[in-house]
């Protein structure tokens, strides 16, 4: 028997990243795979050889003790396969995975359609044979439709669900709701005095009591990222019944159930949103009926076990060298020296650490 060793959060929740852990081992187990769990911290099962029955599947971290740094490093596996979020856009974020995907058969990148295309135009276009797009998935049970009607024309209501990290681009989002006074812009995530111009609610999860009772009022969710694999929310909000709106840069397409804005743009951006601030329900409803069928075939975690099942199954080995090129070495210069969590930041952090302790 196959025994796939996952290394991935998995509590049995509706949002990622621990839906993404549940669901891809009950799936394995559903199909005869033995799955053994684990932490991205945990390393209580790292004494044994693996065997030629042994697949390692999971998700690398910036952190050299961590858990599947610890097991890429164990000789005999049958395969191994990185799973991750991922923008090549964003090197700073990413640069950290250039060893596991040197040493890995396979990574399977949780990001959009549109990334899959871009990669060729980034730093990490040198990864392309190994690379493997894989859309992301939720369950509609867990985020059941609560918008029924939309508000008429000119009343439309505009919502942002997510944190303030560097790529989110809500600096940009906070602009335009200070040039368009006539139309709300609220804000579910941690408070921040950088976004005066939002209605900022804090952090909720989108599936909870508060969240419902505001998402309900709400028309559209919109996120203005032009770097971001492709954002849970907007699948979320979508089931929920919002209609999303973002750039090409948050990985969704038009035909992925989404309208696209610029997110560079301030002047198209706003000639956009009063578009859609007036535009007839009828077509809100056709993008929302649009999306309810991806949804239900194309954005679920049957396809995705699926997708994975397939490269834990293929019996192609990649030649574990990349062939090393000026863009992975600034993958690599990046990872060391620059990456927000690079491992001499941390080694320089620790040290300081201990000499304030003396």
């Amino acid at each position: 028997m196959t025994t796939i060793h996952l290394v991935y959060p998995h509590k049995p929740l509706a949002r990622t990243p621990d839906a993404i852990g549940f669901n891809l081992a009950k799936g394995l187990s559903e199909r005869g795979y033995k799955v053994v769990l684990y932490n991205l911290y945990n390393s209580k099962h790292l004494k044994f050889k693996p065997s030629k029955n042994d697949i390692l599947l999971g998700h690398p971290r910036w952190e050299i003790n961590s858990t599947f740094n610890d097991l890429i490093q164990l000789i005999g596996w049958k395969r191994i396969i990185v799973i991750h979020p991922f923008c090549p856009a964003d090197l700073e974020s990413y640069a950290h995975l250039f060893k596991y995907c040197t040493l890995a058969d396979r990574f399977i990148a949780i990001t959009g359609k549109y990334w899959a295309k871009a990669i060729k135009d980034t730093a990490f276009f040198a990864w392309t044979d190994k690379f493997l797009q894989l859309d992301l998935a939720i369950d509609r049970k867990n985020f059941p439709r609560i918008k029924k009607n939309f508000n008429p024309p000119g009343k439309r209501k505009f919502i942002f669900i997510g944190n303030h990290t560097h790529y989110k681009n809500v600096g940009f989002l906070n602009k335009i709701a200070g040039m368009m006074k006539n139309i709300e812009f609220h804000r579910i995530g941690p408070y921040s005095k950088k976004f005066p111009n939002l209605i900022q609610h804090g952090a909720h999860e989108v599936n909870s009591i508060y969240a419902k009772k505001l998402i309900k009022d709400m028309d559209y969710m919109i996120t203005m990222s032009n770097r971001d694999a492709n954002p849970t929310t907007i699948l979320e909000s979508s089931a929920m019944g919002l209609i999303a709106l973002c750039p090409r840069g948050s990985g969704y397409e038009e035909d992925g159930g989404v309208f696209n804005i610029s997110g560079l743009n301030i002047h198209e951006a706003i000639d956009y949103i009063n578009y859609l601030n007036d535009a007839k329900s009828t077509l809100l409803e056709q993008k929302r009926k649009d999306m309810t069928n991806l949804l239900d075939q194309y954005y679920c975690w049957p396809r995705f076990v699926d997708q994975v099942i397939r490269e834990v199954e293929s019996k192609v080995r990649f030649n574990y060298k990349i062939k090393m090129s000026w863009s992975l070495i600034c993958i690599y210069f990046v990872y060391f020296f620059k990456g927000r969590k690079s491992p001499w930041k941390i080694k320089l952090k620790n040290f300081f650490r201990k000499k304030n302790n003396h």
